[in-house]
């Protein structure tokens, strides 16, 4: 059972430090009134989906690769925590996102359901390119149950992802929290999960 819940807590971990920039753009997406509620969560979907899948097929080099060169490759989320740290510490001005609630009055205007689903995948997509180096060790390292709850994790992750973006349009006050926090708590995450690939 622990293991379980330690795959579990690892793919929360994962996901949440690896997504919180993500999180405000779909809060983006959300706020235009060109894009509907479907087509962002579709879009959201497809983007993340495609950056796990790419990752989970270094799954299958731990049966090519020794597994002391896979643990090595943890210290990929080490660099990025660091570099993240230090861009932290070094910006002068802080990335403001612009938080606006939906009125019950404002209208959708909704435009080409496919380019709308593909702008919000593609733009999902672009915006993980760290992530893939933050699955493929953590996914390479993994049992293949391991891998099975991962992959659970991030998908059910995904949904709630959306449903966050979403109500942080009608509270201000929550979304500027979790930015505050979200910043800090990413660096140490991603280096908490390097050590992790490390050790294992």
């Amino acid at each position: 059972m622990e293991p379980v819940l330690f795959a579990i807590a690892l793919g929360l971990v994962a996901f949440t430090a690896t997504n919180i920039g993500d999180l405000f753009v779909l809060v983006m997406f959300f706020s235009n009134p060109s894009f509907s509620t479907r087509q962002v969560v579709t879009g959201q979907y497809i983007g993340v989906s495609l950056l796990v899948a790419i990752s989970a097929v270094s799954y299958f080099a731990a049966f090519i690769i020794p597994s002391a060169w896979i643990r090595l490759m943890g210290v990929f989320p080490i660099i990025i925590g660091i570099k993240n740290l230090v861009k932290r510490k070094t910006r002068k001005t802080p990335i403001a996102y612009k938080i606006e609630p939906i009125g019950e009055s404002q209208p959708k205007i909704i435009r080409h359901p496919g380019h709308n689903i593909l702008s919000v995948a593609i733009v999902s997509f672009a915006d993980g390119g760290d992530n893939i180096a933050v699955y493929i060790p953590l996914f390479a390292s993994s049992s293949l149950h391991q891998l099975f709850i991962l992959l659970t994790v991030f998908l059910i992750m995904i949904g709630v992802w959306c449903m966050t973006a979403y109500c942080l349009l009608r509270n201000k006050i929550a979304g500027e929290q979790i930015r505050k926090y979200g910043n800090i708590f990413f660096p140490f995450a991603l280096i908490g999960l390097g050590l992790v690939i490390l050790l294992r």
